[in-house]
Order: C-alpha cells, then structure tokens, then sequence
C-alpha cells in the first residue's frame, strides 16, 4: 500500500505546500540534494531557495511523487520528527488524542505519508469514517413535530394527567472545582516541545551549522591533501639537494686528487731542474747571504736548536721541581700531577722536535719497539703486538706525541711486511691499519665514515688528557665531550668525503650537526650500552645501501667490536683514533 492507493486530496495538497514554505533553507536544500532535478540550472552551492519550493511543490501535483519528494514532505510535516517514533499500537490507542491536540489535517496527512503500509490504511480508514457514520444515520432520524418538542411534552406529561404536583429536591450545593490544566504526559511534552517555533528556530540553526561544519571539513581535506603533496615534494627536494651536494664533494675530492697526483707533480720536476741552471753571473755570495737571511726567518718562526735545547732543560728543571714538590708537600695540590702530565707530554714533544731530522727513533720506549718490530714478519703477528703496545701505553701514560711516532713505526713495518712478501715495485700495498685506510682515503678521493662510541673512548683516554674531564667515581663529564667533537671536527673539515658519527649514551633520543660531515647522537632508552645497537643499526643501513665506504668503528666493545666487522667495518682502538685526531 503506497500513497498511490490513498492520494492526498485537495485541503491536503494546500496543507503540504504551507509546511514546505515554512520548511527551514537548510533542511529543504539537504533533502532536495538527493534529487538531481530539482537542483539543474541552479547553484549547487548557494540555489535560489524559492525557485527551489516551487520546483517541490510542483512535483506534488504529480500522480506518482518521486521518493525524494516524500522524504522532504516527512521532514516538513509530523511524519518524520513525530509518527516515525510511535508504535502501531501507540498511534492506534492515541490517535483521538493527537487529533485533538495536533488537528485531524496534519495528523492524518503525515500518517499517509508514513512508510508503514498498517499506519497508512489506519489513516485511510479515519478519512472514510466520517462518510460511514453520516450514510447509518440518516434513515434513523425522524425531523416530525412531536421529536422537535419531546422535552416540552415529557415535562407537561404529569400535569396532562392530573398527578399531584411534587416540587423538586433542592439540589447540593456544587463546590467549585479549580480549573487546574491537566498534567501532560512526557510524550506530550516532547511532541509540544517538537511542534513549537523556538524548537524549529533552534533546528535551522543546528542545520546552518551543520552545513557550516561539512563545509569547513571538505576545506580542512583539502588542505591536509595539499599539504602532503607539499611535503612530498620538499622530501623530494631535499632528496635532490643532498644528491647535488653529495656530487659536489666528490667532484671536490676528485679534483684535488687529482690535481695533486696528475697536475701538480708533472710541474715539479721541470722546477726542480731550473734550479741548477742559474747563469753564471749569479756570484756564489750572493746566494750564500740570500740562503742565510732565509735561514735566519727559519729560525725566528721554529727556534734553533740551541733555543729548544735550553727550553727542554727549563722544562726539565720545571719537572724535577714539581716532582720534588709533590714528594714534600704535606698536602700536595690536585693540580700538580695533571702539571706534571702535561709537563712531560711537552718535554717528549720539545725531545722529538730536536730528534726529527732523523728516522731513527730516540725515545726509550720507541728504540725497544723498533727492535722488536724487526723481528715481525707477519701481518696477524704484528696486529697481536700493537694490542699488547696499547695497553703499556695506556698503563705507562705515554704522551700523543709518542704514541704517533709509535703507530707511524707499526705501519711502516706493516708495509716493509707487504714489501717482503711482494718484491716487485710495481705492487701498491694495500692499507693494513686504520690510519693506513684513512691516509688512503684522503689520498684517492674515496668516501669514509667513522662511527665513535664516545663513551667507551673517553674513559680509556683517561691517563692522557687528564682527570679534570671526568666526573669524580662517574664517567666523562660535558667538557671531555666537547672535546672529542672538537677534534673530531677538525679532522673532518680536512676532508670533504669523511664523514663522522659521535654516539653517546643518554636517555633523551636527540641529535644534531655540528657540520655537514659531523653529527653527534644521544642514543636514548636505558642500559649502559645503548649507544651500540643504534651503532649498529646505521652501519646496517649502510650495507643495506649498498654504498661502497670505508667504515671505521671505534670502540674497545669486543661484541660491538665483532658485529660491526661481520658487518664489513674496520675496528679502531681509542688510543689510535685520539692518535690519528691530534
């Protein structure tokens, strides 16, 4: 049963264009939407609301209205905020009451206008039911003379028949009743408060806002979409630039490699053989006095030999007065062995400084590690006693001075071992150590990365930068880590391909640049060895890269140390690395 079975009739058709004239702008144009029709020709953002009542109207004249039609007659009238919520049987014990309250017009339409097929024959049977009770009554009514004036004849019955006249019982006196409203019922309320203009007002305004709402969400998706084609494109930027930078080093690299091994050396022997074709009139005093005023600038900007030697027996007699000093005092100050320290690191310096026109190494300790270099000659064995060395040089307290010279002899030795094992000149022998790799590095223009565990290496250079960069019973405190970043920095900036990463333990995950090449990292989380596994976490990024670099990792960590050379790297002690920085 449709509403084709029980059109609306004429008072009803008035009765639904009233209620879509009063239908809020908002809730005619959402429902109107569901229609193409009605919105052709018309503004799909802003339509001309009039021209759309009259498109709506229009289509109830129709035999068949569309279905979009009716859902808008349901809004407009009581069908939808009202009927729809009541049962069968509610809207069948309460339809007298609605009547009364609401009107049988509005009622009875909406009931039509109902989806449920037993609501609209209830309503078709309220419309007919009037006709039926007006076709039973009319045989039954009797318009004659004695009907008309029943009541006058039934009063003067008793007088027609002579009884005795009986005065009637007075009557109680009625008490008042309060003319007291009757008490709605929830429902009633609700339907009251349904019915009323502010709920209708507030309504249209919920719908404005609504309206409002989906208009500024379609906005903000537009904007999150532009925004992600935004980002995109600056990662893809970003990725560009790195790839021009990364290219631009390496051009840089090149170049000077370049210049250096095939430009500049073919000029130098053509200089060099200028220098004995001077002409004969060059008088021989003359470049005598010239090579002795040179001289005499060499010697204001290095010292004589004469001004070191006095300098180092200053030094010397410094460091017995400070030594005998701190045997003495009852209460010897802090500061006088870190004086002590740094006063023998600068006579070993000052004594190499005097000693370094020759090969042949002076020092003590350098004298008993060359002879036993000699004796090696194979590279494992020499491998086992440079870890041996390093532990006496940490133990003893060695200056960097010394330990330089004593790695500087360790790879001249792993190269006489290449030579011996490969007689023939024309073999370049291949890089053995980490300072060998590095050196080779920075001679072919090849990339290199170094990753330092910075909290295992600052700890082992205790003995030589002195206890000042330790936290007393703690580990290295803000100043030593400055320090390695200083020197680490250095080593960078001599180097465009070398690039550098220093791992701290913390529990802040942070990080940042100190230059293009170097960035320093806080590994977060807990436990005393976090830095490791982010270690290794970037060294595997780098062999899933598949990018062809050298990598030093240094650490004293022998589980770090083996993974990261499962991984490819090259493992480096601290005390070498401070060497090969200083």
């Amino acid at each position: 049963m449709t509403l084709d079975d029980h059109p609306l009739d004429d008072e009803m058709q008035a009765f639904c264009k009233a209620a879509i004239d009063a239908m809020p702008d908002t809730l005619l144009i959402s429902g109107a939407r569901l229609m193409p029709d009605l919105l052709k020709g018309l503004k799909q953002d802003k339509p001309n609301v009039e021209m759309l009542r009259q498109r709506v109207q229009a289509k109830l004249q129709l035999k068949t209205p569309p279905p979009p039609i009716l859902d808008i007659l349901r809004s407009a009238t009581l069908s939808e905020p009202l009927l729809e919520v009541l049962s069968d049987k509610a809207l069948q014990q309460g339809l007298p009451a609605l009547v009364q309250h609401f009107g049988r017009l509005p009622i009875l339409t909406a009931m039509l206008l109902d989806s449920r097929d037993n609501v609209r024959k209830m309503a078709h049977e309220e419309l007919v039911k009037p006709i039926k009770e007006a076709a039973k009554a009319k045989p039954q009514e009797k318009d004659s003379f004695k009907e008309r004036f029943k009541p006058l004849l039934d009063t003067l019955r008793p007088v027609l028949q002579d009884e005795p006249y009986q005065a009637p019982a007075p009557r109680p006196p009625r008490a008042p009743t309060p003319h007291t409203a009757p008490a709605l019922s929830k429902e009633q309320q609700e339907r009251d408060i349904l019915a009323s203009t502010p709920y209708r007002q507030l309504q249209k305004e919920r719908n404005a806002l609504a309206a409002e709402r989906d208009k500024l969400q379609t906005l903000n998706t537009k904007l999150v979409t532009d925004l992600a084609g935004q980002t995109n494109r600056a990662n893809g930027l970003s990725s560009e630039l790195g790839a021009l930078q990364s290219q631009w080093r390496n051009s840089i690299a090149q170049g000077i490699a370049d210049g250096l091994q095939h430009r500049l050396a073919p000029w130098l022997a053509p200089s060099e053989s200028l220098a004995p074709s001077l002409p004969a009139s060059y008088h021989a005093l003359d470049r005598a006095r010239q090579v002795l005023a040179r001289q005499a600038q060499q010697d204001q900007r290095y010292g004589t030999r004469a001004q070191v030697a006095e300098e180092l027996a200053q030094a010397r007699s410094l460091l017995a007065a400070l030594q005998t000093a701190q045997q003495e005092a009852l209460r010897p100050l802090p500061q006088l062995t870190d004086e002590i320290r740094a006063l023998a690191t600068h006579i070993d310096t000052t004594q190499a400084r005097l000693n370094q026109t020759s090969l042949q190494p002076q020092a003590p300790q350098l004298l008993a590690l060359a002879q036993t270099l000699h004796t090696l000659h194979d590279i494992d064995a020499l491998q086992n006693h440079k870890k041996a060395l390093e532990r006496t040089m940490l133990a003893e307290a060695w200056g960097l001075h010394l330990c330089q010279q004593a790695y500087a002899l360790i790879d001249r030795q792993a190269m006489a071992i290449y030579a011996e094992h490969h007689p023939d000149p024309k073999d370049i022998p291949p890089p053995v150590t980490p300072t060998q790799h590095l050196a080779d590095c920075l001679l072919h223009a090849r990339p290199c990365r170094l990753m330092i565990d910075g909290h295992n290496l600052l700890p082992k250079l205790k003995p030589l930068i002195g206890a000042n960069y330790f936290k007393p019973g703690q580990g290295p405190n803000a100043q030593a880590r400055a320090l390695l970043i200083e020197r680490v920095k250095t080593l960078t900036a001599l180097h465009p391909l070398l690039q550098a990463d220093i791992w701290f333990d913390g529990p802040d995950d942070q990080h940042w640049s100190e230059t293009d090449n170097l960035r320093v990292w806080f590994s977060g989380g807990q436990g005393s060895d976090r830095a490791d596994g982010r270690i290794l976490e970037s060294l595997q990024s780098e062999v899933y890269r598949g990018t062809q670099t050298t990598r030093l990792v240094v650490t004293e960590d022998r589980e770090l140390l083996a993974q990261a050379q499962g991984r490819g790297a090259i493992g480096v002690s601290p005390l070498e690395m401070w060497a090969m920085v200083g």
